[in-house]
């Protein structure tokens, strides 16, 4: 049983590595997150001590992109961890996840005189350089899963949008290193929706973002999810004083046992074992409890949680393979 996601949802993520979910906020929803976005740059522009921001190829005044973003206000922190959202990523990714980096985005107008053809950022696929010796095989792997919200309008084309080529997570190798001479530009997916929206979608998409050439201010965030076994990006550690007051769903999310034990299991002094790859006790994990609460009685359609098996370990448990057929 999956928690919402439908089959068309499923195959949409699986052969074109995005499915879109319009109007998923309510109008009073887009104006707090508007409101605090533009609450968030106010600050930042008032703050001398901090180094002006700027995008390749972006001529644009008042551009911003923070990583970490959804720490920077109550109301985008609260987007880590909504029902709706956080019940999408579970059937997709699973429940053994946190978040690894959120990056909240404004870009204002570009002047007239821009290139309308030249992208900021350039096309890329995500962390293809970082994770070079694994992503070698074919498709590259699903580590970093995203949702992409939308708070202003994107219905117009150019709006700084997001590009892609839909079913390139799955190209092989070979595709991957040859597409600037294969790219057929009909190939190309403009994303384009309304105020509230949000995306599901994977990284190892080739994608790019165009230039703002609207009249309007773009504002987006976007919030990406990872096995709970990977180093973030946009931070080491939480804010310990954050991760307490958390309930125990969230302080998973943020990167912590969700009941505060400690991440080396029962004996990290005698046998040191991370309760970020092999757990032992379910509480830590509070997500799981959570999503089988929300979806009822198994079987359950969603990730396998990254490889976390739900009886490998536990008390009782014994390998059912383990002879070996030698002897």
């Amino acid at each position: 049983m999956a928690l919402i996601a439908t089959e068309e949802q499923k195959r949409e993520l699986n052969d074109n590595g995005f499915t879109v979910i319009e109007n998923l906020l309510t109008e009073a929803e887009v104006a707090t997150l508007d409101d605090a976005i533009e609450e968030v740059s106010l600050r930042r522009d008032q703050a001398a001590d901090l180094p002006a921001l700027s995008r390749p190829g972006s001529t644009g005044t008042g551009f911003l992109a923070m990583r970490n973003g959804i720490l920077q206000h109550p109301a985008l922190l609260d987007l880590v961890d909504r029902p709706d959202i956080l019940s999408y990523v579970v059937d997709m990714v699973g429940w053994n996840i946190q978040n690894r980096d959120s990056v909240l985005l404004r870009t204002p107008p570009e002047p007239e005189a821009v290139d309308d053809g030249r992208m900021g950022l350039g096309w890329h696929f995500d962390y293809e350089e970082e994770f070079g010796g694994i992503t070698r095989g074919d498709p590259m792997p699903l580590i970093d899963f995203k949702v992409g919200w939308y708070i202003s309008d994107s219905t117009e084309p150019g709006h700084a949008t997001i590009i892609f080529v839909p079913g390139s997570h799955n190209w092989t190798y070979q595709q991957r290193a040859t597409w600037s001479q294969d790219l057929d530009p009909s190939d190309i997916f403009e994303l384009r929706v309304p105020a509230g929206s949000a995306m599901l979608w994977r990284g190892t998409l080739l994608h790019g973002v165009t230039p703002n050439l609207s009249k309007t201010v773009r504002k987006a965030v976007y919030v990406s999810y990872a096995p709970r076994w990977l180093r973030p990006t946009g931070h080491i550690f939480q804010d310990e004083d954050l991760v307490e007051r958390s309930d125990p769903v969230r302080r998973q999310l943020l990167g912590a046992m969700g009941d505060l034990s400690d991440p080396l299991g029962n004996s990290p002094d005698v046998s040191p074992d991370s309760q970020y790859w092999f757990t032992h006790d379910w509480n830590s994990v509070p997500l799981k409890e959570w999503a089988e609460s929300c979806a009822g009685d198994p079987p359950y359609d969603w990730g396998t949680g990254y490889g976390v098996s739900e009886t490998k370990f536990l008390p009782g448990f014994e390998f059912p393979d383990a002879i070996d057929p030698r002897k």
